[in-house]
């Protein structure tokens, strides 16, 4: 069964938002041919008696093959998720009962999300995929015949667009001015510029100097 933690550790302030899937009718297969294999020794029950241990032990290797086929499909089914949480997504790709990759990427790494159905089966069943281009060294991701593929890519979208980090509005006046002061200060002399970062340095120091000793005085 899957476990959280075993993929992943949560950071202070971070939380899982969104765990899916692929879609229920992916285990149909698996399943399917366990159930062939469970339910035809029975039928076959008699003659596979009748040849005595040999037909004995073909009931029981068929019977326990198809238990084993449905544990395998739906451990693989449960473990292969697509983790979203506020600062991350996490996609862990459970190719056997003991192998698992997992590719991580930030959510401001995240540069585009699209989504794709293909054929009828998928039309019907509300079935697609879902690619995430990343940023920077990490892969891109891509959760394979999951459910409403359009809703997960939109639900993404908000998710890194509330998580993007703010841009730092100017006020237009306020960049004016910083520009007349650049200019400025390019014709200013070497000994003209360091008398004045000497000033600015000294008025820091007494900034500072004045907050510490009016903090002396509260504490008095």
């Amino acid at each position: 069964m899957f476990h959280l933690e075993d993929v992943l550790q949560l950071k202070e302030g971070e939380n899982v938002v969104r765990l899916t899937r692929r879609h229920v009718l992916t285990l149909a297969p698996g399943l399917i041919l366990a159930l062939i294999l469970i339910v035809l020794p029975f039928f076959l029950l008699f003659p596979l008696f009748s040849l005595g241990v040999l037909g004995v032990m073909m009931f029981g290797i068929s019977v326990l093959i198809g238990i084993g086929i449905a544990y395998r499909t739906f451990v693989l089914w449960d473990a292969d998720v697509l983790l979203m949480t506020t600062h991350r997504l996490v996609d862990v790709d459970q190719k056997g009962l003991f192998t698992r990759n997992v590719t991580e990427a930030q959510m401001q790494n995240i540069q585009d999300v699209s989504w794709s159905k293909k054929g009828i089966w998928e039309t019907i069943f509300r079935m697609g995929s879902v690619s995430i281009q990343t940023a920077g060294a990490s892969s891109n991701i891509e959760a394979i015949k999951v459910s409403e593929p359009q809703r997960l890519a939109e639900f993404l979208n908000d998710i890194r667009h509330q998580t993007a980090p703010k841009k730092t509005v100017i006020d237009p006046e306020k960049y004016e001015k910083m520009k007349t002061i650049q200019t400025m200060l390019q014709q200013f002399s070497l000994e003209e510029l360091e008398r004045i970062e000497t000033i600015l340095k000294a008025r820091e120091r007494q900034t500072v100097t004045d907050a510490f000793m009016e903090d002396a005085k509260k504490t008095t």
